[in-house]
């Protein structure tokens, strides 16, 4: 354990000690997320809106630039082309319904996120 002043792990049963002996699992455990561990008072899972933010822009990026690939931006064959991503290109009705919903996620993730920090 890193912090001086931290309890250190003090199985109590038998059996939990025999385990500690043979497998130091529950020690493991206690260290890194026991009661040693210094987090902050106010700390929730609002504050995986963050991270979720993060990964929605991502999905978001990535997606985007597959289907950037494969659209014609032509007012004549644009619908075509969307056409053609949907039927013809490998799992392309997927990249098109997780883009438009990952659009959806990122913005009510992100408004979650924001509300948080007020």
């Amino acid at each position: 354990m890193s912090f001086p002043w931290a309890k250190h792990y003090e199985p109590k049963q038998p059996l939990m000690r025999w385990l500690d002996e043979k497998l130091p699992l529950p020690r493991l455990v206690y260290n890194a997320v026991g009661a040693g561990y210094p987090v902050p008072r106010n700390l929730n899972y609002f504050w995986n809106f963050g991270v979720l933010a993060g990964l929605a822009l991502t999905l978001q990026i990535v997606t985007g630039i597959v289907l950037a690939m494969h659209y014609a931006a032509n007012a004549g064959i644009a619908f075509g082309s969307v056409e053609s991503i949907m039927r013809d290109v490998n799992a392309g009705w997927f990249l098109r319904y997780a883009h438009a919903n990952g659009a959806s996620m990122f913005l009510l993730v992100v408004y979650i996120h924001i509300a948080r920090g007020l």
